[in-house]
């Protein structure tokens, strides 16, 4: 992780928490199916409020893609039914779950609404998985100095990791049997975090 954004995201953790690891991600990329990975735009919290307000109101609308305020173009609900688990397991599928599964609120607050172009990390401590928001310039990549906390999960409530293509696109498993997909970048920076990622080439959990 790019030590600026690494010194920004310990910064914003809880005094009693430990930085353990982190990686940026983003929505999926590829295989998008019957029941997308990409999170409904009412679900998908809004992040840094404050942040790029004046320069956004200059813009039209139609740049609202350079600016990550989109809303998702699948807005289909999950399924939480265990006997389509199965089928949905062999066919590699980006989502299993409802909305309001474990994978749906993670995929949720990895698509953050936001006025501002921002960087979305994962944070793990030595608690808590955590999502934090940093704001970042498009045309420089400069990082803001803002940065909002957002969901927190239990460790305990991810079972498996799991590459789901040869791309980025990383799957995670919880708890409840609720899996989603996102790209997770740099690789190597997810890796140290989860080392012991499944290959594609391995069957979903």
């Amino acid at each position: 992780m790019r030590p600026d954004l690494e010194q920004k995201i310990v910064a914003a953790l809880p005094q009693d928490e430990r930085f353990v690891g982190g990686f940026s991600v983003m929505r999926a990329t590829t295989g998008q199916d019957s029941v997308s990975s990409d999170a409904p735009a009412e679900r998908r919290p809004r992040a840094l409020a404050g942040e790029g307000a004046l320069w956004v109101a200059g813009i039209s609308a139609s740049f609202k893609g350079v600016i990550n305020d989109v809303g998702s173009p699948s807005a289909r609900e999950g399924t939480e039914d265990p006997a389509k688990r199965p089928k949905r397991q062999r066919k590699n599928a980006s989502f299993f779950g409802g909305r309001d599964s474990l994978a749906g609120q993670w995929l949720a607050a990895a698509q953050p609404r936001s006025r501002a172009g921002l960087v979305t990390t994962v944070v793990l401590t030595d608690k808590r998985l955590r999502f934090e928001y940093i704001p970042r310039r498009r045309l420089t990549g400069r990082l803001g100095d803002t940065v909002e906390l957002g969901a927190s999960f239990s460790p305990d409530s991810l079972t498996w990791t799991r590459r789901r293509n040869t791309h980025l696109d990383m799957q995670f498993g919880f708890t409840d049997g609720s899996w989603g997909t996102v790209m997770a970048a740099p690789e190597e920076d997810f890796l140290q975090v989860f080392p012991g990622t499944l290959s594609h080439l391995v069957p979903i959990p």
